[in-house]
């Protein structure tokens, strides 16, 4: 395991069914929203919230009233009757609309050691419907070194506060050049061509717990919320799952 690698994973719980190197990386998860503020269900009607025991672990985004996409490593080793996904909520302690999961979808090729292709597609037990929750289109934008994007998520407000936001925050930060990127990470990971870096702007990043969460551009779902090291250090932005890298496996997933 690679040392002060965050997970964004506020979970952390021992689970029989995980292995020990599953459970290593969620007891030694540390800090990813950093400086944002907060919002409410209805300007992110996407969101949601996956647990395990009624325990928050992993945000997602609402792709139809039927699948989920998550970070992949939010849910390898876990069974699907294990997981409950939560929608139409503010706060996590609000009751909202409660899924089971019935199929956990990964990349074949999805590396947990090195993040590549981090997404899971979940799909449901039952629609997900109520008149706050909403779907969101998968990325077909062009963007460039500069543009911002918006994060969700009931992660950690600060990489020193280990507990979970109970209300839902969002943050506005900047792309990051793949090549710049890939410096800062030299000595901790690779950027692979399957993700893309944002954050490094006055302190504002994703944190622990908000993995699996959404990255949106112009209203469409362009990243995942994937890892990183720390929260919000100006050395190291956040490190995302690029939609468009696993887009033919999601749409392909909705097909099973």
């Amino acid at each position: 395991m690679r040392k002060h690698f965050h997970l964004h994973v506020a979970f952390q719980v021992i689970v029989l069914l995980r292995s020990i190197r599953s459970v290593e990386l969620l007891n030694n998860a540390s800090g990813r929203i950093v400086g944002g503020e907060a919002t409410t269900i209805a300007d992110a009607g996407f969101m949601v919230s996956l647990r395990v025991s009624n325990k928050f672990i992993c945000g997602g985004s609402l792709l139809t009233n039927e699948y989920v996409i998550t970070a992949a490593h939010c849910v390898k080793g876990f069974s699907p009757n294990s997981l409950t996904v939560v929608g139409g909520i503010t706060r996590l302690s609000e009751m909202g609309i409660r899924r089971g999961v019935t199929k956990i979808i990964l990349p074949k090729d999805y590396n947990h050691r090195t993040f590549h292709k981090d997404a899971a597609v979940l799909k449901l037990s039952d629609k997900m419907e109520a008149k706050n929750i909403k779907t969101i289109e998968l990325c077909n934008k062009t963007w460039r070194l500069g543009d911002f994007i918006q994060i969700y998520g009931w992660g950690q407000v600060s990489e020193n506060i280990q507990s979970s936001s109970n209300v839902l925050r969002t943050v506005t930060v900047p792309l990051v050049g793949r090549k710049k990127c890939s410096s800062m990470y030299k000595k901790e990971g690779t950027i692979t061509q399957t993700m893309f870096c944002a954050g490094n702007l006055k302190g504002k990043d994703s944190c622990s717990g908000d993995s699996g969460g959404p990255a949106v551009f112009e209203g469409q779902l362009c990243g995942i919320v994937s890892w990183g090291v720390g929260c919000a250090r100006p050395e190291y932005p956040g490190v995302y799952t690029s939609i468009k890298a696993v887009k033919e496996f999601i749409n392909k997933a909705m097909e099973l």
